[in-house]
């Protein structure tokens, strides 16, 4: 018989991201004694939602945002705890057939720019015919790079600028880093978002479990039988377990004694970084730009992808969010040359003058928290990088979007990590340490 630990004693999770907090979630609701350790002084990591600044009560979220139809444990996780999601609306086309692929699902005329065009008319069908032609013809390969397979099917550079944002949209790298199954399976379909931005859900999740804010984590030890997690001012914490979150190019900065085996520091190390962030503007012209841009507009400019990030809201201002990424992501060290690249893009597919109300730009990777938007692994390495991290390593359990292998990268992969995590905790066998036999066995 095997004796399972469903109360899970004491853990300590450290980070209150998505996946720390609904791991905390699952073992407080088991009985579990635990406490959630964030470094920031809020809670939500990489799911971040501003409103200072902008007018008409409206909001920005610098983080995650995009829920397509395939987020069922995070639609599930918003129903049973009261958040709102909104109504949904298309990115891809919504009359693509299911014999297209996920690039002709984005071919949509006025929604690609390229060379700082609109493409239109005739322009935009050579574009399209053009692409459509080369995937039937030099089909990609699902591990073949983007870059690549433009090269070998001879696209044109009207259809490699066309193709740019389109193919760095889904992982925020270049296309001379991004596998190709990305433009030949997995639609994204209908899009939804959190009502009033991504942050409630994580605000939500935290009234639900203890956090302590401002307690970044400096080592984790593992002496004898139980977890000591040392925070950077010096206070010592023990805990049956401790739950690590964080983000897997922040996970190097904690030190571990003893050291994480030689596989998992090599994996860390190999990780594809999604570098850069997001750039985010309100404008006045808010039927113009809802009517241009709330279906999402691609580009091969330094702002790859445009969305309306609050099209559930139908009258006044409009809030534009923007992906800068890969080797375009300099530009985000400077808001007015940021925000002066959405501005333009924003003119663009309106067709027309805009007049910006506020403004916000978050750099991903220069945050010291998260050092990244995400980690997108090629898809075919991505089970034995995830296997790695979901096996236990003492008492010491990883969660985190990047060991999930079906939804790396995402909320959904946050959340699901968390929910497997806090599994993990509950079904270890009991284990007692000498001291605990004597003092709470042998003596009692």
């Amino acid at each position: 018989m095997t004796l399972t630990n469903r109360e899970g004693g004491s853990v300590l999770v450290i980070g209150a991201g998505l996946s720390g907090l609904t791991a905390a979630k699952a073992l407080a609701e088991a009985g579990t004694d635990v406490t959630v350790l964030e470094a920031r002084d809020r809670v939500g990591g990489r799911t971040y939602s501003v409103r200072e600044g902008f007018t008409d009560g409206q909001h920005c979220d610098l983080g995650a945002e995009l829920i397509p139809p395939d987020y069922r444990t995070l639609a599930g996780l918003c129903e049973e705890i009261g958040v709102p999601l909104s109504e949904e609306i298309w990115f891809e086309r919504p009359d693509t057939s299911p014999e297209e692929t996920p690039l002709e699902g984005y071919l949509a005329e006025g929604r690609i720019i390229v060379g700082g065009e609109l493409l239109t008319g005739k322009r935009f069908t050579a574009v399209a015919d053009e692409i459509r032609a080369a995937l039937r013809e030099s089909p990609p390969v699902a591990h073949e790079v983007i870059e690549q397979w433009s090269r070998r099917a001879r696209l044109s550079a009207a259809a490699r600028g066309a193709l740019a944002g389109i193919a760095r949209m889904p992982v925020q790298s270049d296309p001379f880093q991004v596998d190709a199954h990305y433009l030949t399976s997995g639609h994204v379909g209908a899009i939804r978002r959190v009502v009033g931005g991504s942050q409630r859900l994580a605000d939500r999740l935290a009234r639900e479990v203890k956090v302590r804010l401002r307690a970044p984590v400096r080592a984790i030890r593992l002496p004898g039988g139980r977890v000591h997690v040392e925070l950077e001012d010096g206070e010592q914490l023990a805990a049956d377990r401790v739950v690590v979150t964080v983000p897997p190019f922040v996970l190097p900065t904690i030190g571990f004694d003893p050291p994480l085996p030689a596989s998992h520091l090599g994996a860390l190390t190999s990780l594809q970084r999604c570098a850069g962030g997001k750039v985010v503007g309100q404008y006045a012209e808010g039927d113009a730009v809802r009517e241009a841009i709330a279906h999402a507009v691609f580009s091969d400019g330094p702002v790859n992808t445009i969305w309306v990030s609050n099209p559930y809201v139908t009258t006044g201002p409009a809030v534009v969010s923007g992906f800068l990424c890969g080797t375009q992501r300099h530009l985000l060290e400077s808001a007015d040359r940021a925000v002066g690249a959405l501005d333009v893009l924003v003119r663009t597919a309106v067709g027309g003058p805009v007049t910006r109300l506020a403004n916000r730009c978050k750099n991903w990777t220069s945050d010291p928290l998260a050092l990244g938007m995400g980690a997108m692994p090629s898809f075919g390495v991505r089970a034995p990088l995830a296997a790695l991290f979901t096996t236990l390593q003492r008492r010491v359990h990883f969660a985190g979007d990047y060991t999930d292998v079906g939804f790396c990268g995402t909320m959904e992969g946050a959340i699901r990590s968390g929910l497997r995590a806090a599994d993990q905790v509950l079904r270890q066998p009991l284990r007692f340490s000498p001291d605990a036999i004597d003092s709470e066995l042998v003596r009692a």
